[in-house]
């Protein structure tokens, strides 16, 4: 009987045990997946619009932005977009006081990119890159003693040249769904020359500069990012 009652004592801490460490293993898998699912909660889609305020190889105003798209598969890059316009009017004079030439010239660059959010105390911070198209296209007038002597629209075939970009963003998250930032794109094309290609006979004039004109810089951007 001494040895039925030692049987079962030890059946039944058995048994405890079991029960015991079943609990402690749904207990800490409970744990994981409340984890788990916060993680993912964290994890989100987003789309950012950032609109210019200024370009540092413009003397005017400046239209344009950027847009990105967040997602939160991990080591794949994120994608967005940037475009820029803008226009340069200039007036020079030649040796001869009577001669006058306006180039009007017309700047438009767009670029394809992909960032990557970088982990950052407080702020948010993204870092990217890009590539893409920066096209020109200049319209010379010509004015002799005032008097208008021709222009061509075509004078100056719209030259397209590489673009390279890359760009940081720092902001200031709300609620873990609304991002205020602000932004700064570089980019990087080859030198215009402004006159090449032109019809409109200019050959007897001299001290004009159609030198070649490089519109690499800087632009500045403020926007919102909304996640969801």
């Amino acid at each position: 009987r001494w040895n039925q009652n030692w049987i079962l004592k030890t059946q039944t801490m058995s048994r405890k045990n079991i029960f015991c460490r079943s609990f402690l293993g749904l207990f800490a898998g409970l744990i994981f997946l409340i984890g788990h699912t916060e993680t993912l909660k964290a994890q989100f889609f987003g789309v950012s619009l950032d609109t210019a305020i200024g370009y540092s190889a413009a003397k005017k105003g400046v239209i344009g932005g950027s847009v990105g798209i967040t997602h939160p598969i991990p080591l794949v890059p994120n994608l967005g977009f940037s475009t820029l316009t803008f226009e340069e009017l200039e007036e020079q004079q030649s040796t001869d006081a009577s001669t006058q030439i306006s180039m009007a010239t017309k700047n438009k660059l767009s670029t394809i990119n992909v960032f990557y959010n970088v982990p950052f105390p407080v702020v948010s911070m993204s870092l990217g890159f890009g590539y893409g198209t920066f096209k020109s296209q200049t319209t010379l007038t010509y004015l002799k003693n005032n008097v208008h002597q021709g222009t061509s629209p075509d004078a100056i075939k719209e030259q397209s040249i590489p673009v390279a970009e890359g760009y940081i963003h720092v902001g200031l998250p709300f609620w873990n769904i609304i991002e205020f930032h602000i932004g700064y794109h570089y980019f990087s094309a080859a030198a215009v020359q402004r006159d090449k290609g032109r019809s409109l006979d200019i050959s007897g004039i001299s001290g004009i500069d159609f030198k070649k004109v490089n519109y690499s810089g800087g632009m500045s951007t403020i926007g919102i990012q909304l996640a969801f």
